[in-house]
């Protein structure tokens, strides 16, 4: 499913991905893998920065979906949200069309991880995998720790568009603690973990900037 984020309104749409829906003229991902050796996805190019850095170019021609061009910040959000707390991923971007990437695990994990990682929209859209696996990461939802800015919890009730939650981890800071029941609304969300970045709370109900349910 796909979960959209507007400006001065959360309006958020479920989708069923499909490649039919998105045009990628090089890959979905940033590199793909040739048994231990990386070779073009969305970056035309890459080296070796250093340990623990590596520097990729951006094909220009590559598309996270139909006529919108890949761009760092697609890369920045898709790379961190799945991989800055497990692999210690942080995405700089170099120009329009290169990044840096840096990161904390071992360089052979570093480079499957991110040909196993699916660039997506990054500066409107949150896209949520419906059924393949990243990285691993859909063969155990929800058992990641959240990000920095993210509510973790259990979804506990649904009522329309509004969830109940049970919070199980709060990196967002505020007034929410562990423990703390709270409603969030979230319409079309069919997970049983919920990490959230929280908006307005209005009449009780918290609005949602981001939601994933992995």
């Amino acid at each position: 499913m796909k979960v959209m984020n507007k400006f001065a309104q959360v309006v958020f749409a479920v989708v069923a991905f499909s490649v039919a829906q998105v045009g990628f003229a090089a890959g979905k991902t940033l590199i793909e893998m040739d048994g231990a050796s990386p070779k073009a996805g969305m970056a035309s190019a890459w080296k070796k920065v250093k340990d623990g850095e590596y520097e990729f170019t951006l094909d220009p021609s590559a598309e996270v979906k139909k006529g919108v061009a890949v761009t760092p910040a697609a890369v920045k959000s898709s790379l961190e949200s799945k991989l800055g707390t497990t692999h210690g991923v942080k995405v700089t971007a170099k120009g329009a069309n290169a990044v840096d990437v840096t990161y904390t695990c071992a360089e052979p994990d570093f480079l499957q991880q991110i040909a196993k990682t699916k660039i997506r929209e990054g500066s409107q859209e949150l896209a949520l995998e419906s059924s393949t696996s990243e990285g691993g990461i859909r063969a155990n939802p929800g058992g990641r720790d959240p990000a920095t800015g993210e509510i973790k919890g259990a979804v506990v009730g649904t009522k329309g568009d509004v969830l109940t939650v049970k919070v199980t981890k709060n990196l967002a800071g505020g007034t929410v603690k562990d423990g703390d029941v709270v409603k969030v609304k979230a319409p079309g969300f069919k997970g049983k973990t919920i990490f959230f970045q929280p908006g307005k709370l209005e009449g009780g109900v918290w609005s949602t900037k981001a939601v994933s349910d992995h």
